[in-house]
């Protein structure tokens, strides 16, 4: 995409929408209402109990109760994808022991909460949309945009072209979202689209961090990875979020878990949690590590804050 389209997408302005109907109601609703469109055509989107539909292109979509449907996708049959539901719904006791685990033998460490930091700076009734956002809810009010329509996603859609009105939303969030596109310039376009002038975006990302395919790995990036992708923003930080202790320790306890259990996934999350109990711990070095200038060069994650 040339300077020149992207200026476009970003300056014309869009009609009204018109209120939807047979809808839940709250202030939630009201920002999904305001600036949902169709992604094909940007045009208004006309709303019932039944179905979502646009005049102009003559598209139609449906809803699943309150999550407005404009992918229909199907999850992968992949055993990343089919582990990924098991912790979701909690459909296995594997699941739910990964869950639980998952929360004390890591090797995740953020000596410094950039998400928290970001979230505590949005002004109420500001509109936050979170793009990838799988089924967690950050908080009540962030619209959740996610190409499957699980329980807490209000649209399912593509992030690469989604159903929202240029210029109407104050922050984006794409937390561990971007290595899972096949076009990440593509998403980040499409963020300097529908942000409002001096909007900002969020965005956390891997660097030196294993394999982790749902519903696909396509790409981490590097400081300077991030930072082209962000070329088109007024201003963006870019800095280490996990620092390099938690980057070996992770890479660490998956060769020795790849290595020995192969592609059986029980025996697999048994040897890296064994693992991460003996050398987990270590990752507490980054609080002073990651101070360093050069920490960025085995930053396990990148954290980015750009603004339109």
């Amino acid at each position: 995409m040339t300077g020149q389209e992207i200026a476009e997408r970003i300056e014309t302005p869009e009609p009204a929408a018109l209120v939807p109907t047979g809808r839940s109601n709250g202030p939630r609703a009201a920002r999904i209402a305001a600036i949902l469109r169709c992604p094909q055509c940007r045009g208004v989107l006309t709303m019932s109990d039944a179905d979502v539909g646009c005049a102009p292109c003559q598209a139609s979509y449906r809803h699943h109760g309150d999550c407005f449907d404009f992918a229909a996708a199907a999850l992968p049959d992949t055993e990343d994808a089919s582990f990924q539901q098991e912790r979701m719904h909690h459909r296995s006791l594997r699941g739910r022991l990964y869950d639980l685990g998952q929360r004390v033998i890591t090797s995740e460490y953020a000596p410094f909460d950039h998400r928290a930091a970001f979230l505590a700076q949005i002004e109420p009734g500001a509109t936050v949309v979170e793009l990838g956002s799988g089924n967690r809810r950050l908080n009540d009010g962030i619209i959740n945009i996610d190409l499957f329509p699980f329980p807490n996603v209000d649209i399912a859609a593509d992030i690469e072209k989604s159903p929202i009105a240029s210029n109407s939303v104050d922050y984006v969030i794409l937390d561990s979202v971007i290595e899972h596109v096949p076009n990440p310039q593509a998403v980040i376009d499409e963020v300097l689209r529908i942000l409002k002038p001096r909007g900002k975006l969020f965005c956390i990302n891997p660097f030196l961090f294993p394999y982790h395919g749902y519903p696909a790995h396509y790409c981490n990036f590097t400081r300077d990875g991030m930072q082209q992708l962000l070329r088109n923003f007024s201003s963006a930080v870019v800095e280490p979020h996990y620092g390099p202790t938690s980057a070996v320790i992770n890479i660490l306890s998956e060769y020795v878990a790849v290595s020995i259990a192969g592609q059986r996934r029980t025996p697999y999350l048994v040897i890296r949690a064994s693992m991460l109990l003996v050398i987990g711990w270590l990752r507490f070095i980054d609080r002073w590590l990651i101070r360093s200038p050069q920490s960025y060069r085995l930053a396990g994650m990148i954290c980015s804050v750009a603004v339109k």
